[in-house]
């Protein structure tokens, strides 16, 4: 990252509009907005890159642990079925639907309003891909905790899927509220059972018990991950809410498949493609790639060929992402989708830059010729850092131990179904995600930046690049890309380190990911064409509006959007693809 690459005056987001702000490109098309595109122009290629971190199960706003102090009766030895008792299925302390509260925490939840915004009965996403299982049945109900709906791998008892494609609902209180304490028939006529169902008939909702030091295996959890930040005290709490309040608020990653299926299926004259996070392959994870570039090119002149397109196949690819990846790994996806988009197969071009070993050979984040710190919350030795020798081309494997593919790095096809149809083609990646870019530092960032500095690429501000990789812990102007001040934050700010490893050991330049941005929109990346060949990235964040985020933007020659709401994250994706087919006037 760089110490220097300012331009003076800070850069701020210059709009909002129901609750979608907008970032600032590159310099040279600032607080422009899209022009209509010519229609001569070639259709743009897009891959769509969707977050997959299990972080993207969780709702927006966690459901409330407010409570009223005194409001909940206190025994001194609360009996089995009795509120306040602690056993088997959970601590019942401060349950129920009528502590004022609470009741204000949830007014934005009404099941008697008319207003269907506030009273949930029309389905979030009703996808006949998912089957006879929407996303959300406004008359079931559903087991869920403070933070997400209850998850097959993780809580019981659970009303979502391994798949996220399927949804396990009760018709009726009585079987809901009986199977949160496990069919018990010692919970017959309890108090606890006869808060629940009586919230539930005329709430839509109740707050129940507590997972403690008590509860029973299969009824606890979900467990702390080691290497993961602690848990919020909303995750132990266990709800079941009706359909009504899940079409409300629904968790980030039914928001966020629902807004990119709707971009889909309204785009106009663009290429599309589908991928997300890979899979664990070590160090350096390739990213998964769902849907190779459509229409072929062919199929995409002088007009795109619906057919050809085929957007349910397309929606079909966003259905299939699994929220549950423990990285959130947007630069190692980004370089390798750089790779999709480079003309590896027809002249070897990325093996070329990144076969090891490579040239220069400093072994970035860490030691000379490889290797990093050990990690401080596992212990697992950094020490192979990037260093195996298929590193950055990896291919596929199957887990010997599992039998689960673990696909590789993604290559364009031959013929006509290349990622870049023409030399005057625009290729974007735009990214969907809910928050800054963790354990996600495993890129040839000496050899991207050995290259960009050779070629004399330049800050927005016209500031020539510069990259010392030599001494990094003591180094005081290492260089690279960091425009993390540009946004209301120091640069020092994106050198985030908890929970996050590796990182580097440079001031300034501990995460790579904006730089990985810098490099595919600088960077030829085909020899087959005349002209340059690059790839822009936008960034749709429906999360924590991180200034890394808004630096991986403008390092990628693209825009920064935050959507606070699912209406916002439509539009912004539908801004994208609009900024995306207007001719771009690069910066010095």
């Amino acid at each position: 990252m760089h110490s220097d690459s300012g331009g003076g005056s800070s850069r701020r987001p210059f709009g909002s509009r129901l609750g979608l702000t907008v970032g600032l490109m590159a310099a040279g098309t600032l607080g422009l907005l899209p022009s209509v595109s010519r229609a001569d122009d070639p259709a743009p290629g897009v891959m769509f890159l969707l977050d997959n971190h299990e972080s993207m199960q969780d709702f927006p706003q966690y459901l409330p642990e407010a409570f009223t102090p005194g409001y909940y009766p206190s025994p001194a030895s609360p009996a089995l079925g009795e509120l306040g008792y602690d056993g088997d299925y959970g601590h019942f302390i401060n349950t129920g639907c009528s502590d004022p509260a609470l009741v204000s925490a949830m007014s934005w939840f009404d099941k008697n309003s008319t207003d269907t915004a506030k009273n949930g009965s029309v389905i979030y996403d009703n996808d006949p891909d998912f089957g006879p299982t929407p996303f959300f049945e406004p008359n079931k109900f559903y087991h869920s905790r403070g933070r997400r709906i209850a998850w097959q791998v993780s809580e019981y008892p659970y009303s979502l899927s391994a798949s996220f494609t399927a949804l396990d609902g009760a018709t009726d209180t009585l079987t809901a509220c009986f199977q949160e304490v496990g069919w018990s028939g010692a919970y017959w006529n309890s108090a606890v059972m006869n808060e629940c169902q009586t919230c539930l008939a005329t709430k839509g909702w109740w707050r129940g018990p507590m997972v403690s030091a008590k509860t029973q295996p299969g009824f606890n959890g979900p467990q702390q991950v080691p290497g993961e930040p602690p848990l919020p005290p909303e995750a132990y709490r266990k709800w079941v809410v009706s359909g009504r309040v899940l079409n409300v608020r629904p968790p980030k990653f039914v928001v966020a498949r629902k807004a990119l299926k709707d971009a889909i299926a309204t785009a106009s004259n663009v290429r599309m493609g589908v991928a997300t996070f890979g899979k664990d392959h070590g160090w350096y994870d390739p990213p998964q790639l769902l849907s190779a570039m459509r229409p072929s090119c062919d199929k995409s002149s002088p007009t795109i060929d619906e057919a050809a397109l085929n957007r349910p196949a397309l929606k079909s690819a966003v259905n299939q992402v699994l929220f549950r990846n423990n990285e959130r790994s947007i630069g190692e996806a980004l370089f390798g989708l750089g790779g999709y988009f480079s003309s590896q197969v027809v002249d070897n071009k990325w093996a070329n830059w990144f076969n090891q070993p490579l040239n220069p050979g400093w072994g970035w984040p860490g030691a000379y010729n490889g290797g990093t710190s050990d990690n401080p919350y596992t212990g697992q030795q950094g020490s192979t850092w990037g260093m195996d020798s298929q590193e950055w081309l990896k291919q596929p494997y199957t887990d010997p131990s599992t039998g689960e593919v673990r696909p590789g790095q993604p290559w364009e096809g031959t013929g006509f179904d290349k990622s870049v149809c023409s030399d005057s083609q625009t290729n974007a990646v735009v990214v969907v995600t809910a928050g800054k870019p963790r354990y996600d530092n495993t890129v040839p960032i000496t050899k991207m930046m050995d290259i960009l500095v050779a070629n004399g690429a330049r800050h927005p501000n016209g500031a020539l690049l510069t990259f010392d990789p030599s001494n990094p812990a003591t180094n005081p102007n290492p260089g690279g890309v960091n425009y993390c001040h540009l946004f209301g934050n120091s640069q020092e700010d994106c050198d985030y380190s908890d929970y996050n490893w590796p990182t580097g050991l440079a001031r300034t330049n501990k995460n790579f990911m904006d730089d990985v941005a810098f490099f595919l929109s600088h960077t030829d990346l085909r020899g087959d064409m005349p002209g340059s060949q690059t790839v822009r990235t936008f960034v749709v964040d429906y999360g924590e509006n991180s200034a890394m985020l808004q630096s991986i933007a403008l390092a990628g020659k693209g825009r920064f959007y935050r959507a606070t709401q699912p209406a916002a994250l439509r539009d912004a994706l539908s801004f994208a693809l609009g900024e995306i087919r207007t001719p771009f006037c690069s910066a010095p």
